[in-house]
């Protein structure tokens, strides 16, 4: 990684870099910003995270994000219909500087809320309610997978079909009950403005069992969940991936997410024999039809025998699709 004046270059591209020179006279002489600007009384470190560096500003906090990473914070406070919905719930950004993204970000002083089941489900619900939802984005999420696995060239490969209740929400990263910009590693390696599955910021939290216990079922049942149909096993995969993007950025260790994505070869040979059990399903369908159709031509005499055989069939092979199938739980 090297980086010059305005711009930082990785093996997987250049990201646009702002290195402000900070003290009080540099923020109150910023120009530009969007919400309620606020002058600062001080300009005071209070910590650095990947992110970037949260500054006491006086009366309030501030974020500067030397590499943005783009607007999903911004907007959420920017787009006034979005911030009526979401400001009960969220502690937004009220006021911020674009350089190439969210470049800084001004929040109110108080902690923010932990993320909670609870929490989440009331955020969830109020952006469903809203509207703010999107349908079952199957190929974009697949699609965003495949560049993020050839371009970390991992061994693992992972598509997924997913179920048409399991539904999109806009892009925002939580620090506690608070948006922050989305890591570097996930903007450089996907540069689509792309809405995720809705259940992966409950996983991601660690509250899914709860959180479902609080949602509509329509978006949090077992359709949703199941492994045949890219539910908790693939979004974990997704979280994990991305994880280690994150750890190959930075330099951090990442021997936890390494043992779980050399595990996830056995596990897609699960889903192997699982779908190898349905191979059975078609066989009897297509038997039972043939049964029919021969039967009303006279052909056959015992087409009982046919009828019973290839029910037998198909019964069979739905059965051990079903008993194969790993269980979800099973993945938390």
């Amino acid at each position: 990684m090297s980086h010059g004046n305005d711009s930082i270059t990785t093996s997987w591209g250049t990201m646009p870099l702002h290195i402000p020179e900070v003290s009080i006279e540099w923020w109150n002489g910023l120009e530009g910003a969007w919400g309620d600007w606020p002058q600062a009384k001080k300009m005071e470190l209070i910590k650095e995270t990947r992110i970037g560096m949260w500054y006491d500003i006086g009366d309030y906090k501030a974020l500067i994000v030397p590499i943005p990473t783009g607007k999903q914070t911004s907007r959420l406070w920017r787009n006034p219909q979005l911030r009526h919905a979401l400001d009960a719930h969220l502690q937004l950004p009220f006021a911020g500087l674009d350089r190439d993204g969210d470049h800084i970000l001004v929040y109110p002083k108080t902690d923010a809320a932990e993320v909670t089941a609870e929490s989440l489900a009331e955020l969830h619900k109020t952006l469903i309610n809203g509207n703010w939802d999107t349908p079952q984005d199957e190929y974009g999420w697949n699609d965003r997978l495949k560049k993020v696995e050839d371009t970390l060239k991992t061994n693992t490969l992972w598509r997924a079909p997913h179920s048409y209740n399991t539904i999109g929400i806009p892009r925002f990263e939580l620090d506690g009950m608070m948006p922050v910009p989305i890591p570097f590693s996930e903007a450089i390696l996907w540069k689509n403005d792309t809405n995720l599955p809705m259940i992966r910021q409950a996983l991601k939290h660690n509250v899914l069992l709860k959180w479902r216990e609080l949602m509509p079922r329509k978006y949090s049942g077992e359709d949703v969940m199941r492994t045949a149909t890219g539910g908790v096993a693939h979004i974990k995969y997704d979280l994990n991936l991305l994880d280690k993007a994150e750890a190959i950025a930075f330099g951090l260790d990442s021997r936890e997410i390494d043992e779980y994505l050399s595990r996830v070869d056995r596990f897609q040979a699960k889903l192997g024999i699982m779908r190898l059990m349905l191979m059975g399903s078609p066989l009897g369908i297509i038997g039972l039809i043939a049964t029919f159709m021969l039967d009303r031509a006279g052909e056959i005499s015992q087409p009982s025998i046919g009828y019973w055989t290839f029910a037998i069939i198909w019964i069979i092979s739905g059965t051990a699709y079903t008993f194969t199938e790993p269980d979800w739980r099973q993945e938390l």
